[in-house]
């Protein structure tokens, strides 16, 4: 049974969340509690798998809690309620919570999100991989992403669409702004799935003082995030390319590009973790991204297609949903500098293509990604 620790100082509030959830009381154990320190009290007595805490509070608010909890318990999925929020209180909490959830509570959505965080369990069975994966609040990025960046922002006449473009080639970039901008604190009411649109939802001044004045983008040290940005950046174009070759509908091909740049994100976390060997980040980054998103509460199947981007499965039937797409996108990202034409020189899933009566597009695909590539080299 999952234990979840709701905090909140004011009393009605903790009756009326009581009375919501008691329809869940037989899958979840939860307990209710007025102050951060009495919930760090109850947790030393009971670890949790989910802390749910108010913002305001008197003492102990709920960036203290959180970060404390993220100190003691990092394993422990961490949710703060809320609503609006200036850049410094965004910041304050970014740090040490997974997501945000508007206030008043939504016990539906309060529901599904725990859900999906919980559901992702299951794809670490590795202790100490999810003990990693909790500990992220905010992926790393490359050095010069984030100088580049602070450089545009500073100069007069800067746009907004110039902002995003270079959001959009980093990888980290790309996940920590799209976990922002789909929180409670900036009201969005459908989830945004491009770089460009959530750029613009923030607007300059927000993103400026995010980025200037907090720190949103801190630099990751590793000369590796240069290729790993690459390659994501190469799979997404792959993806959106193939999405549009096949006529897909405009917020499947945003979707596309989003978990192509996103596929690699596991990699992201064991950047600057020398101690964690390069096979162990092989065989494990795709479920470790997806294990993140899932604890940021990215929509389960981007959290999906992240998870398995390498082995996709036969799925008769079931067309080129997204997850075949970023696996196909992955693998044509590779035939660019590896010279490969065939699926199966590409790495394809044996059978896969054929299963969905798709193999005889591969030759359309590998065309649409190399036009792709030209207009990028034009342009």
């Amino acid at each position: 049974m999952i234990r979840i620790v709701f905090v909140d100082d004011e009393l009605n509030v903790l009756h009326a969340m009581r009375r919501t959830l008691h329809g869940m009381r037989s899958v979840w154990d939860m307990e209710f509690i007025p102050s951060g320190a009495a919930a760090l009290e109850s947790l030393a007595r009971t670890a949790a798998d989910v802390v749910v805490t108010d913002m305001r509070m008197p003492a102990m608010d709920g960036w203290e809690l959180l970060a404390e909890v993220k100190r003691l318990y990092p394993q422990t999925l961490r949710l703060v309620l809320s609503g609006y929020a200036e850049a410094g209180t965004v910041m304050r909490l970014v740090g040490c919570a997974h997501q945000y959830i508007a206030k008043p509570v939504d016990s539906a959505t309060l529901k599904t999100a725990i859900a999906q965080t919980q559901s992702m369990r299951s794809l670490l069975t590795d202790g100490r991989l999810a003990l990693l994966a909790g500990e992220v609040s905010l992926l790393p990025v490359f050095p010069t992403s984030a100088q580049t960046l602070s450089q545009c922002i500073r100069r007069p006449g800067a746009t907004v669409t110039e902002a995003a473009r270079i959001i959009g080639r980093d990888v980290a970039m790309t996940a920590n702004i799209m976990k922002l901008v789909n929180s409670a604190f900036f009201g969005t009411r459908q989830h945004v799935s491009s770089v460009e649109r959530a750029v613009a939802y923030l607007g300059f001044d927000i993103l400026s003082a995010l980025v200037l004045a907090h720190g949103l983008f801190h630099d990751a040290g590793s000369a590796v995030m240069e290729a790993l940005s690459q390659h994501s950046l190469d799979t997404a174009i792959a993806a959106r390319a193939v999405a549009l070759a096949e006529n897909l509908p405009q917020i499947q091909v945003e979707e596309a590009f989003l978990a192509g740049m996103l596929h690699d994100v596991g990699r992201v976390v064991f950047a600057n973790r020398p101690d964690v060997a390069d096979s162990a980040v092989d065989r494990h980054h795709a479920e470790v991204g997806a294990y993140l998103l899932g604890l940021w509460g990215f929509p389960s199947h981007i959290v999906e297609a992240v998870a398995r981007h390498h082995a996709p499965g036969r799925r008769a039937g079931r067309r080129l949903d997204l997850t075949t797409l970023v696996h196909v996108a992955d693998r044509l990202a590779h035939c660019k500098s590896s010279g490969f034409e065939t699926p199966e020189e590409a790495g394809i899933e044996a059978g896969l293509l054929a299963d969905l009566q798709l193999l005889d597009r591969w030759p359309r695909w590998l065309t649409a990604v190399a036009d792709r590539e030209r207009e990028r080299k034009v342009s």
